[in-house]
């Protein structure tokens, strides 16, 4: 996944070199606005997607796993339709009152291909890891992350917008098309069929009991990060502000995605032991990835940190003022690593509430502090130190919200033979 994600990660540094801050300021509010509800809505449907074809999987019967399929990719459609009507009819306001500029109002109706790619592979993803078939994913991500590349170098290199949107809506097109042959040949293989005429209300009512609550509780977030960077947008500096705060955020976003995909991996543990009711097995599968995930982001965090300075001064000298910014959002993703687990762990305990409450505490905090650095006209790095802030408080909130799952005392090695032998006794 790093190499499909790492290759448009690169491509968006292309985009930022040929556009320059200004521009590159323009492309990340047409791209922050068209993922806006997208991407959390989106990752709540994936991890029902997990949920529901691995619990099909277990019962080896074709028709159900076809069944969950089909539940899955049609709730991703429709919620893509959902969200990408409201976005082309609005795309001539928001290309005047938010981009600043009426002529990019074809590009934000453009964007909104982003929403489908979006909540078509975000499912996909969680199919997959309920198939097993992550090693094939992984093989087709290889393959086509040089092409993902040259396709955004390419448009990038036109230094337009519109081009650049292009370029980056494509890559993401090929990016679900060469994952979705995965998915393709194990239908083929297993003789899964799709069961779009007889799945019934009873099958679609897992989007009521946990797609829909999950994805209200990702609304809280993405409105917040949006509003804020529009609030950059028109303070002094103006679209500058938004391409060199922009640039750290693009580097934290990757590093949230890496720890989205060790959580995701934790996540049927998470709901293993929790159908087990096994306490010791949460607590232990929750403070092992916690550790694994905080302590690779931290990693990476400190090499990056340091490097940033030079390679920004070397090769993006325009983008001098990203650096302080960047520093900031790198810790704000030290600190949000830790949560992605405990957000999982939610999941899997089917508390929606849990997810809610965390994240309404992020957005208000996030607007809060926000606010405040703008009327102290802090600029970007004011912005990314009030990311830090939220990012903070939230951890408090879950690690409140899941404090028993974290104290619950892993079962000892005496303990566990105690009850095997009892277990023995019994039989």
């Amino acid at each position: 996944m790093a190499a499909s994600r790492g290759a448009a990660f690169l491509g968006i540094l292309a985009i930022a070199h040929f556009l320059g801050p200004a521009a590159f300021g323009q492309f990340s509010l047409i791209q922050t606005t068209a993922l806006l509800f997208t991407t959390f809505c989106a990752l709540s449907l994936g991890q029902m997607a997990t949920k529901i074809t691995a619990e099909a999987l277990v019962t080896e019967d074709p028709t159900r796993l076809g069944t969950a399929l089909t539940v899955s990719y049609g709730s991703a459609l429709v919620a893509s339709l959902v969200f990408m009507v409201p976005l082309l009819a609005l795309s001539p306001l928001l290309a005047s009152k938010v981009g600043g500029a009426e002529g990019l109002s074809g590009s934000y109706a453009a964007s909104s291909l982003l929403v489908l790619t979006g909540f078509l592979t975000s499912v996909q993803n969680g199919v997959t890891l309920a198939l097993h078939r992550v090693r094939q994913q992984a093989l087709a991500n290889l393959v086509v992350a040089p092409v993902v590349f040259l396709m955004m170098l390419a448009a990038a290199s036109q230094r337009g917008v519109g081009w650049a949107l292009a370029g980056y809506i494509a890559a993401q097109s090929l990016i679900f098309l060469s994952q979705e042959r995965v998915v393709r040949r194990y239908r083929k293989e297993h003789q899964v069929p799709w069961k779009w005429r007889t799945t019934g209300r009873e099958d679609w009512a897992v989007l009521w009991r946990l797609g829909l609550p999950s994805s209200l509780a990702g609304l809280l977030t993405l409105p917040s990060v949006w509003l804020s960077m529009v609030m950059l947008s028109h303070s002094i500096g103006g679209t500058a502000a938004v391409g060199n705060f922009s640039l750290g955020n693009q580097a934290r976003s990757m590093l949230l995605f890496g720890a989205g995909v060790i959580a995701n991996a934790a996540l049927p543990m998470l709901s293993a032991a929790v159908s087990r009711n096994d306490h010791g097995g949460v607590t232990t599968a929750m403070r092992r990835s916690i550790l694994l995930v905080t302590g690779t982001t931290a990693v990476i965090v400190v090499v990056v940190a340091v490097l940033a300075p030079f390679v920004i001064q070397r090769f993006a000298p325009a983008y001098a003022g990203s650096v302080v910014p960047l520093q900031w959002l790198l810790l704000s993703a030290v600190v949000t690593a830790p949560t992605a687990i405990m957000m999982r762990k939610a999941t899997a305990d089917g508390r929606p509430g849990v997810l809610l409450a965390g994240n309404a505490v992020f957005a208000v905090v996030l607007l809060a502090a926000a606010s405040v650095a703008m009327r102290l006209h802090a600029g970007a790095t004011g912005l990314a130190i009030a990311y830090f802030i939220a990012s903070s408080i939230q951890l408090l909130a879950f690690t409140f919200l899941t404090r028993k799952s974290l104290r619950q005392p892993a079962p000892s090695a005496h303990s566990a033979s105690s009850r095997s032998a009892s277990s023995k006794s019994a039989s």
